[in-house]
């Protein structure tokens, strides 16, 4: 069950992780 929770919360947290990182290398990029 805690696996199965974990699995589904890293499903949740990646495209948000993704788009963070995304956001934060466009920045370093403008600088």
């Amino acid at each position: 069950m805690l696996i199965l929770f974990s699995y589904f919360g890293f499903l949740l947290a990646a495209p948000i992780f993704t788009s963070i990182l995304f956001i934060g290398l466009s920045k370093i990029q403008l600088i």
